[in-house]
């Protein structure tokens, strides 16, 4: 039986999915909820930073781990974005999924704006340079290269942090929407285009990421289009494993606004109880061979609950069987962090979204009893 590390923001998703293929997982996870703690055989809590996890507790808590065991494969999630360097001083191979390298080429924004120049592939204007004009209306966009869903993008128009890695983007109003796929480093196998939702976490948030339906109203043109550009770009950075790449559609025109260069949150619309995505994630991996073709899509959503205040978790609160990333007994949560995450499927999208916005009514209503 393989033993296999996560080292997550929320690798709930992830463990689950490896234990249904019958693996040992241990992880180094942000959360640590009791999802993740069921899933796992050994579950270390790590303490988050701004857009990932604490570098040096990352790695007191995987030496402490590998002290008791030996792994055979480390997977991650979006913790490593804002921090690539970290995957190789973890020093446990192989890495399913994409190396360090990819991960810093993907999340340089000079590099992956000019590789997107270089195939006339569109995507809203950027700006390295701080210009005055940029702040003087609600036209632009600042975004930390480092950040993870959504958490580092806000309005040009307030105090802007010239230390930080940033830059501008030109505001496209549109329909935002995502493409899950299975990469072999020259090819995908795409596994289905995503709404996603965002909300406001105060106004230093306003666009976190909220949750995704796996089905998106498009005409057969922009898919075409989002799918080329797709395989370009995973062409372009060797792309492995399972990834996503995020795009905004207004008109006829569809641009591409960034990729996730690892399992990506909507892996989870596509698994199945078996763990079959996860199993064809590590082949993948190993083999460098994609499958043939994808599994059957059934119409899937989740979104995350974010607490509109402080909250402590009652003993006695009874989660539906719908939610997962459900937090300990006597945890205190915080305003605007996440709560847990719910889930709904259907049989088309407008009932399937308001199952998730009942659901999600019904969670908060818990809270304010």
């Amino acid at each position: 039986m393989p033993n296999y590390l996560v080292v997550a923001t929320s690798g709930r998703a992830i463990a689950q999915g490896l234990k249904s293929l019958g693996c040992s997982v241990a992880a180094a996870d942000g959360f640590a909820d009791v999802d993740t703690s069921v899933a796992t055989t050994e579950l270390k809590k790590v303490k988050r930073s701004h857009f990932g996890l604490d570098h040096d507790e990352v790695l007191q808590v995987v030496d402490a781990l590998q002290s008791k065991t030996s792994f055979d494969g480390l997977f991650f999630d979006a913790a490593m974005e804002s921090n690539p360097s970290l995957l190789d001083e973890i020093n446990v191979d192989p890495v399913f999924g994409n190396s360090s390298q990819v991960l810093s080429a993907c999340k340089n924004p000079k590099v992956f704006f000019s590789i997107l120049d270089q195939h006339s592939i569109p995507y809203p204007d950027v700006r390295f340079e701080f210009e005055t004009r940029l702040i003087s209306n609600d036209a632009w966009l600042v975004k930390d290269a480092q950040s993870t869903g959504g958490v580092g993008v806000a309005p040009a128009n307030g105090e802007i942090d010239s230390c930080r890695n940033i830059y501008f983007q030109k505001k496209i109003n549109g329909l935002n929407f995502s493409l899950t796929f299975l990469a072999n480093g020259k090819a995908i196998l795409e596994l289905g285009f995503n709404t996603l939702w965002s909300e406001k976490l105060g106004d230093c948030v306003p666009y976190a990421y909220a949750g995704a339906i796996n089905q998106v109203k498009l005409d057969k043109e922009i898919k075409d289009n989002a799918l080329r550009y797709a395989k370009v770009i995973a062409k372009e950075f060797q792309l492995i494993g399972l990834n996503s790449i995020d795009f905004i559609c207004t008109g006829k025109s569809v641009y591409v606004l960034e990729v996730n260069p690892r399992i990506p949150a909507t892996y989870e619309l596509y698994e199945t109880k078996f763990g079959e995505l996860m199993s064809q994630h590590i082949e993948v991996c190993k083999s460098r061979i994609l499958p043939a073709v994808k599994g059957q899509q059934l119409l899937r959503a989740h979104a995350i609950v974010y607490a509109p205040t402080d909250i402590n978790v009652s003993e006695s609160i009874s989660w539906p069987l719908w939610t997962a990333d459900r937090p300990h007994a006597k945890e205190v949560i915080k305003k605007f962090e996440p709560v847990c995450s719910i889930f709904a499927g259907g049989q088309n999208s407008a009932q399937v979204y308001e199952m998730i916005k009942t659901r999600k009514q019904s969670i908060l209503a818990k809270f304010a009893q």
